[in-house]
């Protein structure tokens, strides 16, 4: 059976306009690099060294890189390397610059950590009201332990998120999947947990309300379907944020409201560099390419 080519291995997980531009970066690399294939960390660093020397622009750097890494992902499934010399290379970005967004997490990778299951049944159902409000609506930890039983407004399918000192307080609408899981856990499950009286929507198996390093060690076991990039509660919503922007093509001052962000500029730095602002990098640098 003949092997997959570097294009085919990218269309497995980007869209085509996406696997032009990774194709247009790597191509250059292996132009101006024909021994890349048993290239060395210290190899990649030094390119990346030359690239920051021509373009101080931490944005093209992370592209460039994104893309060098996809290659470096390809000879490993391929068998032609069983080691990747740039996976934990990483473009430090400014603060006033765009999140890193090639390491995040789409929304189809978001759905598999609702397909774990747990031997204790009250909570696989405790659980799952947790990931979702995760991944459907970009909730932070705090957010979440702060919930109380009155935020979930089931008759309008809504959830209130109260304001903090770093977000804006909001009302979220639930998904139709989360509409009967919220029912059963607020009406089944967290009656039958509960061991104290609490307000607080999400409890522990102990039936006392959850704490925040709680949540963090419920994400901890899914960490091995992603062993390769940080998966915790930051990077989900971090992800979340960026595929409203991205995936579902949300307006901006939209995407901030819902994810309580206080300034357009916080949620602005999610907005991905799209395919034709690659090649207009890689071109403005390389015009001879």
């Amino acid at each position: 059976m003949a092997k997959q080519t570097l294009e085919q291995f990218l269309l497995q997980n980007y869209s085509r306009q996406t696997v032009s531009s990774y194709l247009f970066a790597i191509n250059h690399f292996l132009k101006l690099n024909p021994k890349a294939k048993r290239y060395k960390y210290q190899n990649v660093v030094k390119y990346m060294d030359e690239i920051s020397l021509q373009q101080s622009n931490s944005k093209y750097r992370v592209v460039i890189l994104s893309a060098i890494k996809k290659y470096y992902d390809y000879l490993v499934m391929s068998g032609y390397r069983n080691d990747h010399p740039c996976k934990r290379l990483n473009i430090k970005v400014n603060s006033n610059q765009a999140i890193q967004v090639q390491d995040l997490f789409s929304s189809q990778e978001l759905q598999l950590l609702m397909q774990r299951e747990n031997r204790y049944k009250h909570l696989d159902v405790r659980n799952n009201v947790i990931l979702s409000l995760l991944i459907y609506q970009g909730l932070t930890s705090d957010e979440i332990i702060r919930l109380t039983v009155k935020d979930i407004d089931l008759e309008n399918g809504t959830v209130y998120i109260k304001a903090s000192a770093a977000l804006n307080k909001r009302t979220l609408e639930l998904v139709s999947k989360q509409m009967i899981l919220f029912s059963n856990y607020i009406n089944e499950t967290r009656t039958e947990m509960l061991r104290c009286k609490t307000e607080k929507l999400i409890i522990t198996k102990l039936g006392k309300p959850i704490t925040v390093d709680s949540i963090h060690a419920m994400i901890d076991p899914l960490r091995a379907l992603f062993p390769d990039r940080k998966l915790n509660p930051q990077s989900i919503r971090m992800s979340v944020i960026c595929n409203w922007l991205n995936e579902k093509k949300i307006p901006l001052e939209q995407a901030q409201e819902l994810a309580g962000h206080k300034w357009p500029g916080t949620t602005e730095k999610y907005i991905k560099v799209n395919s034709s602002q690659q090649r207009e990098m890689i071109n403005r640098y390389f015009p001879s390419i």
